[in-house]
């Protein structure tokens, strides 16, 4: 579907699917990519009928047109996304079923750890225009504001924060040390019972490129022998540890509401890349943040 949007911003070509709203009709005076994407992404809703409950209902019908709206978030900038949320909220405010199903949608697809198109940057583009409009009750608010400080922390292009680790040889290192030698490091918050990891950790060992360090660290003091059994059975080039007290989770140094969690650091703590759970790494975009380099 993302082709298809990226294909109508190139060529201005307007269609209509099953379930689907028809993208806008962009003027020919917008010729570059990003110009276009903001007309489609401002105007993305204008044929909705917010008044029409039995459409707000519609489970398929409200996914895939949410999810047309937030790919188109990549390919603009973030006030033009803004903008565009703004747009989309007004046309909802004509009733409160719509606005609160469109604030529900943007959290199961822009936060929620399971989904696919999960993108912390985009979410706080959504909060933020929430936050404003105060049309939801306050537990909501409450529980957005919350969400959107847990975003804030280790975001893509700030530094990571740092921690040190236990590791499996018993020493103990910074998180700072652990990614200086490579020029980009994967830092993955795992769990030694964990299914999701243990996908992951098959994957990484069939793709992941030789100059992307791993650090897999364990964010608990629990089972401390389940994990070293573990930790025993991973690669000798990966830093494997756990965090070293209680200390970690209290400070809240970075939200990590699923295992896998994972983040891409360069050498420097400069966070790349986060949200590449369990299946999403793209490793086309792990090499390409290197060349960015």
């Amino acid at each position: 579907m993302k082709k298809l949007i990226v294909s109508a911003i190139i060529l201005t070509s307007v269609a209509v699917f099953a379930a689907e709203l028809p993208l806008p009709s962009v003027p020919r005076s917008l010729r570059s990519p990003s110009e276009r994407a903001a007309y489609i992404m401002l105007h993305f809703w204008d044929e909705m009928n917010w008044s029409d409950q039995a459409l707000i209902a519609d489970d398929s019908f409200m996914e895939q047109n949410s999810a047309n709206f937030y790919s188109l978030f990549g390919l603009t900038d973030s006030i033009s996304a803004s903008e565009a949320v703004a747009a989309m909220l007004r046309g909802a405010a004509v009733n409160d079923s719509a606005y609160r199903r469109v604030a529900d949608i943007a959290s199961l697809y822009l936060h929620q750890p399971e989904s696919p198109m999960i993108d912390d940057e985009s979410y706080a583009v959504v909060i933020d225009r929430l936050l404003e409009d105060r049309r939801l009750s306050e537990a909501d608010l409450l529980r957005l504001d919350d969400s959107h400080r847990s975003i804030m922390k280790n975001r893509k292009g700030a530094k990571a924060a740092d921690f040190d680790i236990i590791t499996r040889e018993a020493s103990t290192i910074s998180l700072s040390d652990a990614v200086a030698a490579m020029p980009q490091t994967l830092l993955i918050f795992y769990d030694p019972d964990c299914h999701d990891c243990a996908e992951l950790e098959s994957s990484l060992q069939q793709n992941c490129p030789p100059s992307t360090g791993i650090v897999m660290v364990y964010p608990s003091c629990d089972e401390p022998q389940q994990w070293e059994s573990h930790a025993a059975t991973m690669p000798e080039n990966w830093t494997i540890g756990r965090v070293a007290d209680d200390s970690f989770e209290e400070s809240e140094l970075y939200y990590i509401p699923a295992t896998p969690t994972v983040y891409l650091i360069s050498s420097d703590m400069t966070v790349l890349s986060k949200n590449l759970t369990a299946g999403k790494i793209s490793w086309t975009q792990v090499k390409s943040e290197k060349s960015k380099g």
